[in-house]
C-alpha cells in the first residue's frame, strides 16, 4: 500500500472519530427526545424502552466508535505508520468528547438502575 492510500485511510479514521464524538454530544444533549417520548408514547413501558434504546445508541455506541477510531489512529501516529500529524487534534477531540458522553450516559443508566423512580 503506498503512502497516499495509507494517509487517506487514517484521515478517515480521524474524521470519523471527530464527527461521532460531536454527533454523540449534540444528540445526547437534546432534551426534546425525552419530551417527545413522554408526549406521544402511552405507557411507561413504551417510554422506558424508547429512552433506554436511545441511551444505548447515543450514549454507548456512538462514543465507543469515537474512542476506538481515535485510539487506532493515535496509535498509528505514535508507531510512525504514517507521517500526517495534522489530524492528531481530531483524534484527541473525538476521544475526549466520546469519553465525556460515555461517562455521562453510564452514570445516568447506573443511577436509574440503583435508584429507580
Amino acid at each position: 500500500m503506498n503512502n497516499t492510500v495509507r494517509s487517506q485511510k487514517y484521515r478517515k479514521l480521524s474524521i470519523t472519530s471527530l464527527i461521532t464524538g460531536i454527533l454523540s454530544l449534540a444528540i445526547f444533549s437534546v432534551p426534546q427526545l425525552i419530551m417527545w417520548s413522554s408526549k406521544y408514547l402511552n405507557t411507561d413501558t413504551e417510554r422506558l424502552i424508547f429512552n433506554f434504546g436511545i441511551g444505548i445508541v447515543i450514549g454507548i455506541i456512538l462514543p465507543v466508535i469515537a474512542i476506538v477510531c481515535g485510539s487506532i489512529d493515535l496509535r498509528c501516529i505514535w508507531k510512525g505508520l504514517h507521517r500526517s500529524k495534522l489530524f492528531k487534534g481530531f483524534d484527541i477531540t473525538g476521544i475526549i468528547l466520546g469519553s465525556i458522553v460515555f461517562l455521562i450516559a453510564a452514570s445516568f443508566m447506573l443511577g436509574e438502575i440503583i435508584v429507580p423512580h
